[in-house]
Order: C-alpha cells, then sequence, then structure tokens
C-alpha cells in the first residue's frame, strides 16, 4: 500500500488537494484495493470557520510584502541621512574656509599698514607708538588666521570620508589639498515660499521617509491582529474530493463510489491562548501608535520652528550685509581722513576692527542659514 499527495494554497481560502493511492495485494479486503493502475483524486479543501478570513500563511504574506516596503523606505531614510550629513560637512568646510580666507586677507592689509607705518614714522609723520599699535594688530590678525586654519584642516580632514572616488590603480583619491569650495553660497529658492513649506510640514508624515516607515509597520501588526482575531473562531473545514476511476452508469453519476468527502470541527473551550495573544497584539499596536504620534508631532514642530528660523535668518543676514557695506564706507573715509593726517592709526584699526567682525558674522549667518534650510528639507524628505 502506497499513497503520496499535493496540497497547493492559494490567496483565496481554498486548497486544491490531489492524492496518488495504489493499494493491493493478497491478504488485502477487496473492498479497499484500488484499480491495477492506482486511484487518484482531486478535490477542494474550504474552511468555513477560522482561515476563512485569513490564515497563518496569508497573514506572513502580507506582512512580507509590508516589509519589502518598510525595507524600501529604510533605505531612501539612510540615504538622507547620508546625504544630510555629506551637505552638512561641506558647508562646515566652505564656512572654515571662507573665513580663513577672509582672515588672510585681513593679515596682508596689517602687514601692508605696518610697513606704511615704518616708513612715516622715519619721515617723522607719526609717532613710535603707531608702530608698535599696528605690530600688535597684524599680530592678532595672525592669531585668528592661524585658529581659522586649524579648524580648516579638521573640517577638510572629515569632508574626506564623503569625497573620494577610486583612481585607475585601484587606489582612493581623497580630497586634495588645493580644492576649494564654491567662494559664494546659494540658497535654494523654494524656501522663501513660507507657504508652501509649510503646507508640506503639515502633510510630513508622507514625505519623510522614517515617518512613512509607520504605515508598513502597522500594515504588519494589523495583519497580525486580523490572524489572532482569526484564530478565536471554531476550526470548521470541508473537503470533497472526485475520484478519477467512478462507478460505471448513468445513475450511479451521484453514488458516493465516484467521491470522497469529509469535515473537521475543533473549538477550544476556553481560548486562553487566543485571547492572550490577541490582546498581547492590540498593546504593540497602541504602543506604536502613541510612539508615531509623538514622533511625527515632533517632527512637525520641528520643521515649523525652522521655517521661522529662516524667515529670522534672512532678516538678520539682510542687516548684516547692510552693515557691511555702511562700515565698507565709514572705513574709506577714515582712510581718507588719515592720508589728510586728520585721523589717527588708532582709529583706522578700530574700524578696521569693525568690519572684519562684520563680515565674520555674514559668513557664520550665511552658513546657519543654509544648515537650516538643509535640515528642513531633510524632515521634508527632499534631499538629492
Amino acid at each position: 500500500q502506497s499513497a503520496i499527495g499535493l496540497d497547493v494554497p492559494f490567496r483565496a481560502p481554498v486548497m486544491i488537494k490531489t492524492l496518488y493511492e495504489n493499494a493491493d495485494g493478497a491478504y488485502f479486503n477487496p473492498e479497499e484495493t484500488t484499480p491495477n493502475s492506482g486511484l487518484l483524486s482531486l478535490g477542494v479543501a474550504v474552511p468555513l470557520g477560522q482561515g476563512l478570513i485569513t490564515d497563518k500563511s496569508r497573514t506572513e504574506l502580507r506582512q512580507a510584502e509590508a516589509f519589502v516596503t518598510y525595507s524600501k523606505l529604510q533605505r531612501a531614510a539612510i540615504t538622507q541621512e547620508l546625504l544630510h550629513d555629506a551637505y552638512k560637512q561641506y558647508w562646515l568646510w566652505w564656512m572654515s574656509r571662507s573665513l580663513l580666507d577672509l582672515s588672510n586677507d585681513w593679515v596682508g592689509i596689517a602687514a601692508n599698514r605696518l610697513e606704511i607705518t615704518k616708513q612715516r614714522f622715519a619721515l617723522g609723520d607719526v609717532a613710535s607708538i603707531d608702530t608698535l599699535e599696528t605690530f600688535i594688530q597684524l599680530q592678532q590678525r595672525m592669531q585668528k588666521a592661524y585658529s581659522a586654519g586649524t579648524k580648516l584642516n579638521k573640517e577638510q580632514q572629515e569632508l574626506r570620508a564623503y569625497l573620494w572616488s577610486i583612481t585607475e590603480s585601484g587606489e582612493y583619491a581623497l580630497l586634495e589639498n588645493e580644492v576649494r569650495p564654491q567662494r559664494e553660497i546659494s540658497f535654494d529658492g523654494a524656501s522663501d515660499n513660507v507657504p508652501v513649506l509649510t503646507s508640506k510640514t503639515m502633510d510630513i508624515a508622507n514625505r519623510n521617509p522614517e515617518l512613512m516607515s509607520y504605515a508598513p509597520v502597522f500594515d504588519r501588526l494589523r495583519a497580525e491582529e486580523r490572524w489572532k482575531r482569526e484564530a478565536m473562531k471554531p476550526i470548521v473545514n470541508v473537503q470533497y474530493n472526485a475520484l478519477t476511476e467512478p462507478t460505471a452508469g448513468a445513475s450511479d453519476l451521484i453514488s458516493s463510489n465516484n467521491y470522497k468527502w469529509g469535515a473537521q470541527l475543533a473549538w477550544p473551550i476556553l481560548m486562553r491562548k487566543a485571547k492572550g495573544e490577541l490582546e498581547l497584539t492590540r498593546i504593540k499596536i497602541r504602543e506604536t501608535e502613541l510612539e508615531a504620534e509623538v514622533k511625527i508631532a515632533g517632527t512637525r514642530n520641528k520643521a515649523l520652528g525652522l521655517i521661522q528660523n529662516l524667515t529670522l535668518l534672512r532678516s538678520q543676514l539682510a542687516t548684516v550685509q547692510s552693515n557691511v557695506r555702511n562700515m565698507e564706507i565709514l572705513l574709506d573715509a577714515e582712510r581718507d581722513k588719515f592720508n589728510s593726517g586728520e585721523s589717527s592709526v588708532f582709529l583706522i584699526n578700530v574700524r578696521e576692527q569693525q568690519l572684519f567682525d562684520l563680515r565674520m558674522q555674514e559668513v557664520e549667518v550665511s552658513f546657519q542659514l543654509k544648515i537650516t534650510e538643509l535640515e528642513l528639507l531633510y524632515l521634508l524628505g527632499e534631499l538629492n
């Protein structure tokens, strides 16, 4: 006696069942023997209770599909984070380079004034104390240039982790020292449109890849909840199998000799395990809902705060740039007065220091504005 079968499940609550049986022998009951070629049956099995809405295999399939979506969103979130870190490091490099260039320019101006002051002292046009004051000013500016150079080296080394390529020899070509960032900073024109940014922020749950990842997580948990709820139903399965060797005669078409059928009924009395597992799943769903609500609200509030900061920083940058232009006018006037003998080295140094501080502030505010813009685009999932 031998038997072999194959069950083929479907997404629908139906299973195709095939079975081949061969039973023959001298001591077999004739009623239990099969034809010489064996007996092949083909039928279906349908659950009428537990498993009709969903079952374990269909639940696992839905969870697997949700996990694929989750993986894609997580990959997008990681890409956004990588771009955010790389862009931020680039602009840190830009700021340190800009501050160093500004410091070097000011060192050159101080060194040139020191030579001129020495010449005028030799001619008796200025006092010796003016040469000392100019020399001290040069040393102070050189010290700032040294600090800016140290900062630039640090930022450039960290930027090399993002800017590299493979040469023909297979070696990594890192960022070279002579490579410089762009001189002028540029801003995204879309960041000026506050109403559009605010609208995007209110819909941030459907834009930020990390927040969008909660949707497939909920899909997996709800699929599990449906299955746990389904498991509380009684098991009622019916099965029908048609035989390949029916009895002859039209009157025997509906004879029980031409098919096999069966039914299964089971139902735990207390269902403590099913109730406990269902409740645990519902608790997990609620915890995830609360986590998602807090995360979405926090991210949205942070984005709204960044939009307000963008407006304030633009106003601050415009004010600083206006002050720079006005201070340049004052410095030029002070230099004219100095050349005509109506001013002093001290006043020239004061004006220059004021202009230097304003230009440093212009670079720093520009950097803060760019980083704020970058942070907002990162939260909105729009970095590319």
